[in-house]
Parts: structure tokens; sequence; C-alpha cells
């Protein structure tokens, strides 16, 4: 069993690179740390980055999750082989791109890149934000998974995660204390569907909610509550499809005591506060532009 140690970074495909760049900076208010024709990497904490928009033909989503040791690797490799699963070890090169000591990728059942890295870049310097947003630093990632059955198999049996709770089939899953880290969400394609920024409090969540009203950004769900993880959240349309939210507050977990539950499907399972969700409306414009 592999022991995750955190979530590191997202690496999303940017039709157009400036107007990614831009959102990264003017909306989310990370801070740019590289930039080539292709590449665009952002902080938002103590991690080198968390953030990358990648163009070019060659370009691929993915999730970047850190552990110990390249020992971990190995086990990861014979595990996901055991499920019938083909992962393969990152070149020099892919190494030295995500500015990581080793690395594996593999692509789960619904076909979502995933990569595990040792030893990625820390930054000595303090966090310089575009913005004040009041982010913390990434805090979780939400993907599309078309078996969420066989895709928990590899997070559970392989991974070591371990399920907080579900609202329908949608699945949480942390490695930590923090209730969720990734969350499988049913879907008929795979993909990112959202990625989750933290900010310091619900003054600085509203506050970016008037930011977000005034930069024109679609909202569309939030401001609101999580019944599974009692988070504050506030969901918005991202370039290329894929959404992001703040959030803050939240449940800790307690391992030893923790028992999953089961809360309901839809707007109803994913807002206490009952706030209206367009995310069905956003996926079905978004399935309609990539026939």
């Amino acid at each position: 069993m592999v022991a995750l140690e955190q979530l590191r970074y997202v690496r999303l495909v940017a039709s157009d690179l400036g107007h990614a760049a831009d959102f990264a900076q003017r909306v989310l208010g990370l801070e740019p740390i590289d930039r080539t024709r292709e590449l665009a990497t952002f902080r938002s904490d103590f991690r080198d980055y968390t953030l990358a928009f990648a163009g070019g033909d060659h370009a691929v989503q993915s999730v970047g999750l850190e552990v110990r040791h390249s020992g971990d690797l190995d086990a990861a490799l014979e595990g996901l082989r055991r499920l019938g699963l083909s992962a393969g070890r990152g070149s020099a090169e892919d190494c030295a791109l995500r500015k990581v000591k080793d690395m594996i990728s593999f692509a789960d059942f619904s076909g979502n890149r995933i990569e595990l890295v040792v030893r990625p870049l820390n930054s000595g310097w303090r966090y310089f934000p575009s913005r004040d947003a009041g982010i913390k630093g990434l805090a979780g990632v939400i993907l599309r998974s078309i078996d969420v059955e066989k895709d928990v198999s590899i997070w559970s049996g392989v991974l070591g995660a371990q399920i907080s709770d579900w609202a329908g089939d949608a699945t949480y899953l942390r490695f930590d204390h923090a209730h969720h880290r990734i969350v499988l969400f049913p879907a008929r394609k795979p993909g990112i569907l959202c990625v989750e920024y933290a900010v310091e409090d619900v003054n600085l969540l509203m506050r970016n909610f008037y930011v977000l009203r005034d930069l024109q950004v679609a909202v569309l769900h939030g401001p609101g509550r999580r019944p599974a993880s009692e988070q504050l959240f506030l969901t918005f349309a991202g370039p290329n499809d894929v959404l992001f939210s703040f959030v803050t507050e939240g449940a800790l977990i307690d391992g030893e005591r923790h028992r999953p539950r089961q809360f309901l499907a839809g707007p109803t399972g994913l807002c206490g506060w009952g706030s209206e969700c367009k995310i069905a409306e956003f996926n079905d414009a978004a399935n309609a532009r990539s026939r």
C-alpha cells in the first residue's frame, strides 16, 4: 500500500495560454512562476507551483500527488499492474518539467491521468499573490469518473486513500485530516471537473464572490455550505470547461472514529443552504462544444 503525502499540482490544457494565464492571475490571484510558449505555472503557497496550464499538441490534463520515496513508486507500479492498469516511469525530461526527483504516471479506469511524484520542489520565498484573494493553498480536485467503483479501487486499494462520505455516488476521498482531497464525480466522460483553492475565511470567500461578479465570471454554485465536508464554497467557470472553487472552513476527520455517511445526490446533497446550481447546464454546454 502506498502512502500519499499531499496533493501537489494540477496540470490543465489551455487552448489559449494567454487567456488561461490571465485567468490565473486576475481571477484566481495566483503568483506567476514560469512562462514559456507552451507552459505557464502558478504558485499559491509553499509549493513551487500548484497550477500549470499547458498548450501544444502533446498537452494533457493531470493531477500530481506526492509520495515520500522512490520505493513507493515501485510499490504503486506493482499494485496498478495487478489491477490491469498500464503505468510507467517518467523520463528525466518529464521530471525536470515538473520539478520533481522521480515520478510515475498512469490513467485510471475512466482515463484520468494521475502522476505520483517524489521530492517536488518547494519555494523558499514568501508567496506573493497577484491580488488579495486570501488563498492559502491548493485544497482539492474533483475528477469526472465513468465508473466510480472501479476508480475507487485504485485510490483505496493501491494509494491508501479512505472514503470520507458519499453524495449520491460521488465519493469523497481523503489521505490526511482534511475531509477530502479527491472527489470522484459520476460522469459520461473523464476529465478534471473542478480545482479547489482554500481561502482564509468566510469574509474572503464573500469578498471573492463580489470580485467575480465585477469581473463578469460566471458563478455556477454557491456561496453555500457542503453537508458532507461542512466547507463553505463558491464554484465558478474557468478556461477550457474546467471549474474552480474557493473553499473555507470544513470538518477535520478523526480517522479512528469516522464512519462514511451517505448524503443525497444532486444540489440538495451538495449544498445545505439551497444555493442555485448551474453546473449541469455548464456541463451540457461543454459537451455540446466538444462534439
